[in-house]
């Protein structure tokens, strides 16, 4: 028995994962996408690591440009989560609304609102099959200004939040 792309897809939706939005390029040529492959990767340098799909406007524009930024979304923006993946009809530049976006270091687009933002320049693309990995030097972040703020979560097939208690030791 043989494992297949579609068991692999079933089991990955039972993984809960922190929903982000990964943006690149400046106004009025900005893009982005919604993520939810995203961890942190070394602190020498300081870097993250996110897949992206090679398919993606956002991929090209990104090795291109040779900045990007990861923005993890709150609870309350499933709204925005929807708008980057492309389940609206709202697309290119009118995604980005300007008081909720910002530079930081790079220029790359920085969303004010959210969790938590990475400010990152491209140091490495490793191409593995339909996707590319993206390792990002973080020159800059910026946290959350909301401490009651949960994280998004997407899992099995849905978006979903985690509750604000402590983990029992």
């Amino acid at each position: 028995m043989s494992f297949t792309p579609d068991d692999f897809k079933r089991l990955m939706r039972q993984h809960p994962a922190a929903v982000t939005l990964i943006a690149t390029g400046q106004a009025p040529n900005r893009t982005g996408l919604t993520a939810t492959a995203v961890m942190s990767m070394s602190l020498d340098p300081i870097s993250i690591v996110c897949a992206v799909n090679r398919a993606t406007y956002t991929h090209d524009q990104i090795l291109k440009n040779k900045t990007f930024s990861v923005n993890t979304l709150a609870q309350h923006q499933i709204a925005l989560a929807k708008t980057f993946s492309g389940q609206t009809k709202v697309v290119g530049e009118d995604r980005f609304d300007e008081h909720d976006w910002f530079q930081l270091s790079t220029g790359a687009p920085v969303l004010r609102s959210c969790l938590v933002s990475f400010d990152c320049e491209l140091l490495q693309a490793i191409e593995i099959g339909t996707h590319t990995l993206l390792l990002g030097k973080v020159v800059a972040g910026q946290p959350c200004s909301d401490p009651l703020a949960q994280p998004l979560i997407y899992h099995d097939g849905q978006w979903a939040t985690v509750e604000n208690c402590p983990a029992e030791t």
